[in-house]
């Protein structure tokens, strides 16, 4: 679709307005363009602004990387348990003594 001389590009026009009014969602920008005489649809609108978000590294979610899951051990505190194995003789019979601890603790 060729663009109309002279004027911005629907993108340009949808960029100048959300700096403009940053608050404006999607649907309000389609509607005052419209009535500026550029037709734009709420979805468009949404798509030029996704992509400007990308281009300018702008990240919405989660950040990179995992979380520890709750309860699961560290590192550090693995390594601990592989000392306390090797000094009790193997993990069963650290598992063993660990149990009677917790019982005594109780």
């Amino acid at each position: 679709m060729a663009r109309k001389s002279g004027g911005p590009s629907k993108s340009e026009a949808i960029r100048n307005y959300k700096s403009a009014h940053p608050d404006a969602g999607p649907k309000a920008i389609a509607e005052s363009l419209t009535k500026d005489g550029t037709k734009v649809s709420a979805q468009f609108v949404s798509t030029v602004l996704s992509n400007a978000r990308k281009k300018s590294g702008k990240r919405r979610g989660r950040r990179p990387g995992r979380k520890a899951a709750a309860g699961s051990a560290t590192l550090k505190q693995l390594v601990l348990a592989k000392k306390l194995a090797a000094r009790m003789g193997g993990v069963e019979q650290a598992r063993q003594a660990l149990d009677t601890l917790a019982k005594l603790l109780d």
